[in-house]
């Protein structure tokens, strides 16, 4: 009951103003005045990411810096000693309104939050042509990767940034966290 209540919990849009989870209301703050997150698939962004394993590439894109936290505190640094991944790596423009650290269920158990993360990523690094499909996450999940009018979408979650080669994964920025499947 309670991954259930988490999968309704993190996937609701940045058009919501707040949603009701396990550990009570949470709602959206507004950022402050001129200030936006940083956008994760600008080319510089990009650029930063490369030739790193998969934690220090995420943690070289501003635009990830939610995400970084989260892996942080789950104790999902050993990502970086995979041989190969597939990530699908959620964007600020989701967690700066909705971060893992207002979501007490999660961020006091970072055991939960890990399960949560790991449900995207799956155990082998998938090209391009080979996304599309059923892929097992290493959270046990599945993650259904779509195509729709050209675009990506993996659980439904729409696919902002295709395939950023980092020394041990693909990873693909998506701009809300991936539901559960």
């Amino acid at each position: 009951m309670k991954r259930a209540s988490l999968a309704v919990v993190l996937t609701v849009t940045l058009s919501g103003c707040g949603f009701q989870g396990p550990g009570g209301t949470v709602t959206a703050q507004p950022l402050p005045s001129g200030s936006t997150p940083a956008d994760a698939c600008a080319p510089h962004n990009l650029a930063a990411m490369a030739g790193k394993p998969v934690t220090a590439a995420i943690a070289a894109n501003p635009g990830l810096s939610g995400m970084v936290a989260g892996l942080d505190r789950a104790g999902l640094g050993t990502l970086d000693e995979a041989p190969a991944l597939t990530l699908f790596a959620t964007s600020d423009r989701f967690l700066a309104v909705f971060p893992f650290q207002r979501i007490p269920p999660l961020w006091d158990d970072p055991a939960e939050l890990a399960q949560l993360l790991k449900q995207a990523a799956v155990p082998q690094r998938l090209e391009p042509d080979r996304l599309p499909g059923t892929h097992t996450t290493m959270g046990g999940t599945q993650a259904v990767v779509t195509t729709d009018a050209g675009r990506l979408r993996v659980n439904d979650t729409r696919v902002a940034c295709q395939q950023l080669d980092t020394t041990n994964a693909a990873i693909y920025i998506v701009d809300q966290m991936v539901p559960q499947r």
